[in-house]
């Protein structure tokens, strides 16, 4: 008999383990990548040379700051008054809004974590018109305080012509330039 008794209460006991002892506490790991983001700088991470009508060759030094250049041409569909009000939203969905303090968010696109120092964002056509186009952001580092890392930016000869003016493009100017940079988003 108490063989029995004591047959049945360890068969009870490993169903309670079972059904109780496994629970899952962790819910689904968030992406040290997410979150609100301003882009704080940007730097030529390498010389850019722009080739002109005037004087040949023009080369822009390395870690010349770039910051204004790459948050018109990333945030020109946001217009937010102060400037300093735009921010990007990396969901923990994996998709991207650009954001104006108080105003309705614009749908960007989607990101997506490459590797744990590797980050890509598919901007759209509504983003940047218009076609829009992926930017891969290497060298990411996460701390406190943001996300630094590297990438390169496609731009339309128009915008490096406004760079160097009064001086004029030469013949031998791409139609498009990819500038390598250096890039920090800063928590909002």
């Amino acid at each position: 008999m108490k063989a029995i008794k004591f047959y049945r209460l360890t068969i009870l006991l490993t169903l309670f383990v079972v059904l109780f002892g496994c629970k899952d506490d962790e819910g689904p790991e968030v992406s040290p990548f997410a979150g609100n983001f301003s882009i704080s700088e940007a730097k030529l991470a390498a010389n850019l040379v722009i080739p002109t009508a005037q004087i040949g060759d023009y080369t822009v030094p390395a870690n010349t700051d770039i910051t204004a250049l790459i948050q018109t041409a990333l945030l020109k569909s946001i217009t937010c008054s102060p400037a300093s009000d735009t921010y990007i939203e990396l969901r923990e969905d994996n998709s991207i809004y650009f954001s104006c303090k108080g105003a309705n968010a614009i749908n960007a696109g989607t990101w997506e974590e490459v590797s744990s120092s590797s980050l890509t964002l598919n901007l759209n056509a509504t983003a940047i018109p218009p076609i829009g186009f992926s930017m891969s952001i290497t060298d990411a580092v996460v701390d406190a305080t943001g996300i630094s890392g590297k990438t390169a930016v496609p731009f339309q000869s128009t915008v490096i012509a406004g760079l160097i003016a009064p001086m004029t493009l030469g013949p031998s100017a791409p139609a498009l330039f990819v500038v390598n940079i250096s890039i920090r988003f800063t928590k909002k």
